[in-house]
């Protein structure tokens, strides 16, 4: 393992520091006990104090030679690299992660792609050292725009969004705010990215039963329903406030999602459609949604399509005056 000393002490040119880069990032799998270290370079020791059947000692190798690299400076390229694996392969390695903190927080502030590869190594200092990081759900709500729809990193981010909304005691109102947001941005948003949001929608709507208002709002007086038949309604969503707790998410309503019901791809419009059936399943695998291109879009949705059909078959294609229609390019 490099010395910290080394690296600090040393003036380490660009070859050596890509080469130690390289060394490290390699080691990936994190033993679990000392029985698991084995396979020496060398003639295994006979003593059983030895550090090198220590686990707690390789760690402190593996956590210093990490800080002293991070210290001499990465390339963006590098920084990625390294965020990408932060929460399975490096900070694992450290006996105390929390000297992380400032490396991914500054890399959580940097915006764009590194703030999304950041996400996972920020909530693992959350989860595991109690991280005190008190905007973190107004920094994670900011990343959510039209460049992270089209973004290679898209279905890690919907991966790392399931789980910090997935939890029950989280107020309605901030899952609220996630969910307008998302729905405004599917309007826009390419197919393979849409058929990812939609079942995400219902399995959140199943966590977090408070927000299912947005799905179905009805007017409750006769003075309101005539307002809105003579006037219209104005959606109380306020789409440029960056705090997810006063964006009046929970007043609105989801009509983009009903809007997509007459997207021009079939299977969108199909898979759209679920949010105005009834909640029947238990929930959707999200994971069955992500990774796919717009070719591979129809592939990935013909079980989804073959389970709708049966669950839900006449409903499922009529027209807008009501009557049932037979399935052709425009539904």
């Amino acid at each position: 393992m490099p010395s910290r000393d080394f690296l600090i002490t040393q003036k380490v040119d660009e070859d050596t520091r890509n080469k130690v880069f390289d060394l490290l990032l390699s080691i990936d799998e994190v033993p679990s006990s000392s029985e698991e270290l084995e396979d020496f370079f060398i003639e295994t020791p006979t003593k059983k104090k030895s550090p090198l059947l220590s686990l707690s000692q390789h760690k402190k190798q593996a956590q210093e030679a990490w800080l002293a690299l991070l210290q001499h400076g990465l390339t963006k390229d590098q920084r990625k690299k390294v965020l990408e694996v932060m929460a399975t392969s490096i900070a694992p390695w450290f006996t105390k992660p929390e000297l992380l903190m400032d490396f991914l927080t500054d890399s959580y502030n940097t915006g764009g792609s590194t703030s999304l590869l950041a996400l996972s190594g920020v909530f693992y200092l959350i989860q595991e050292r109690n991280l005190d990081y008190p905007e973190f759900y107004a920094k994670l709500y900011s990343l959510l725009d039209a460049d992270m729809l089209h973004s290679k990193h898209r279905s890690r981010f919907f991966r790392l969004l399931d789980t910090f909304l997935g939890s029950s005691h989280l107020p309605a109102v901030l899952v609220a705010s996630f969910m307008k947001r998302l729905a405004r941005l599917a309007l826009n948003a390419p197919p393979s990215a849409i058929v990812a949001i939609v079942p995400w929608f219902y399995n959140i709507f199943k966590k977090h039963p408070l927000c299912t208002f947005m799905m179905h709002r009805e007017m409750r007086t006769q003075e309101e329903k005539d307002t809105v038949e003579n006037q219209g309604l104005s959606d109380p969503f306020l789409p440029d406030e960056p705090n997810p707790m006063e964006t009046h998410a929970i007043d609105s309503c989801i009509w983009e999602i009903v809007q997509l019901q007459s997207h021009y791809h079939p299977n969108v419009a199909t898979i759209a459609k679920i949010v105005s059936e009834q909640f029947t399943k238990q929930g959707y695998n999200v994971e069955d949604f992500l990774d796919h291109s717009y070719g591979s879009v129809s592939i990935c949705l013909d079980a989804f399509l073959l389970w709708y059909s049966l669950t839900f078959p006449s409903p499922a294609f009529r027209g807008r005056n009501g009557q049932e229609r037979q399935k052709g390019p425009g539904c």
